[in-house]
């Protein structure tokens, strides 16, 4: 059954744990594989998906961004807890950046959100002295990669304004540290998981039945990859250990 509404999609998605926007692995659920193609892009915020991702980030009724592993996708809260102890660096970030972790990129941009706190890619590509095409690619590389690790994350999306202050072009998403942005409710702190999530399945064989203490990358990493295939059709679980970037 495909997805025509944003309630059907915010349910799939808690019912599923985690959705991919598109086809990251051979089948994966994701939003462009489960929605009719004629109803994008017609900016109605209930039935096109375009817009759904920006207000499901906005709304904080899921995770949006480059959160499988640096491709776009959708975490529902009762699954991110997991994300965030297999994905995000337990060491802080000044401690990957001197020990040569973090290239000067990354920290600079990283410095930017503790001044800014909430920033539009228009923004940062301003702030980190982008001129055209001129250093965009690594600026682009780095907003990418702070989402991967889980330090920032899709927060909405605004349009451009210009000189008279008006509105202009095309929404462009709008970025927050995880920290500020995560939803207290969401019960995390740093990278543990507390009272979240657990590999254990109930009867009701739905992710948001997860229920968990703290947990380490490796139970974290596990977990995921086993909610993957059990939710998809055939997933070979190294390919998706591949695609989400997962290291042990």
């Amino acid at each position: 059954m495909k997805l025509l509404r944003y309630q059907d999609f915010l349910d799939r998605v808690e019912e599923l744990g985690f959705m991919a926007f598109s086809g990251i692995v051979d089948g994966l659920p994701s939003l462009t594989g489960e929605t009719p193609r004629n109803i994008w892009h017609t900016g109605d915020p209930e039935t096109d998906p375009w817009r759904w991702k920006d207000r499901a980030a906005e709304e904080k009724r899921l995770a949006f961004g480059c959160v499988l592993g640096g491709n776009k996708g959708f975490i529902a809260p009762k699954l991110y807890p997991a994300f965030l102890a297999a994905c995000r660096p337990s060491e802080h970030m000044e401690e990957r950046r001197y020990g040569g972790l973090v290239n000067q990129t990354l920290w600079d941009l990283w410095k930017l959100f503790e001044e800014r706190k909430v920033l539009d890619t228009s923004e940062i590509r301003s702030c980190m002295g982008v001129a055209g095409k001129k250093g965009g690619s690594r600026v682009d590389s780095a907003i990418v990669e702070l989402q991967r690790l889980f330090q920032i994350t899709v927060a909405g999306s605004r349009q451009k304004i210009n000189r008279d202050c008006q509105p202009y072009g095309w929404h462009i998403n709008v970025y927050e540290r995880v920290e500020d942005w995560m939803p207290s409710e969401w019960n995390v702190t740093g990278t543990g998981v507390k009272g979240s999530i657990t590999g254990g399945v109930d009867n009701s064989d739905s992710a948001s039945s997860y229920i968990a203490a703290d947990m380490d990358r490796d139970t974290a990493i596990e977990m995921i990859l086993d909610i993957g295939v059990r939710n998809g059709d055939n997933v070979n679980r190294d390919k998706l250990f591949r695609a989400l970037s997962f290291h042990r």
